[in-house]
């Protein structure tokens, strides 16, 4: 996809910029702690795809001890299509947990900037539904359901690998890629869902995700 690759080339010009950036001359050597709040800004841009996403996550990490951060993330996802052949909808709310560890050994501790691997847990709670089916039999003679509807439960775990720049204090921005592993792909036998909210299409057993985020560190003390 397109977009896809234009939050790719964001994310090397990070990389870029963190390579570059040189502490202020007189800053405070002492590295700050905080929660740091973040908004998944590609979640927005999936309303261009085909069929239409709708969608909005949130995040907050915190760096228990140097360079490993305990994440959570909580979202909402919804998907609708028309089809010659049915019409369906799926919506519901996702939450994962995890740590991400900083693999970058910068010197100075006032610098924020990482490069991050990390695993997250993930659930989902949604309902799909499929409406004005129509089953095509040349033998039987065509089939018409009226409607369809199930509520949902899915399961999942993710590899993380992401990058977060420091653009100025406490204030950041950053992309992560994610390989995600489906536990329960037979959550429905009957339809298969479109949509695993958090998760991706419920028709693969795994998949591939990514973020572009910007993010907001609370400075509660240095140390």
């Amino acid at each position: 996809m397109n977009i896809s690759g234009s939050i790719f080339k964001a994310g090397l010009l990070l990389l870029f910029m963190m390579a570059m950036w040189q502490p202020v001359a007189g800053q405070d050597t002492l590295r700050t702690y905080g929660p740091r709040f973040g908004i998944d800004l590609a979640r927005f841009v999936f309303i261009l795809a085909d069929p239409s996403e709708m969608g909005a996550e949130a995040s907050v990490d915190f760096e228990i001890y140097r360079n490993l951060y305990p994440v959570f993330e909580i979202g909402y996802n919804s998907i609708s299509e028309s089809e010659e052949l049915f019409n369906y909808s799926a919506s519901g709310i996702y939450a994962r947990a995890g740590f991400d560890y900083n693999l970058l050994s910068g010197k100075d501790r006032s610098q924020h900037h990482s490069f991050t691997a990390g695993a997250r847990y993930g659930v989902s709670v949604f309902s799909h539904s499929a409406e004005d089916i129509l089953i095509l039999n040349g033998y039987w003679g065509d089939f018409e359901y009226d409607s369809y509807e199930k509520e949902l439960k899915g399961h999942w775990v993710e590899l993380v690998a992401g990058v977060k720049a420091e653009l100025m204090p406490n204030f950041f921005i950053g992309w992560s890629l994610r390989y995600k592993i489906l536990l329960n792909p037979d959550m429905d036998p009957l339809v298969k869902p479109q949509l695993v909210p958090g998760f991706g299409t419920g028709g693969k057993d795994s998949s591939f995700g990514i973020t572009y985020s910007v993010f907001y560190k609370i400075p509660l003390f240095k140390r």
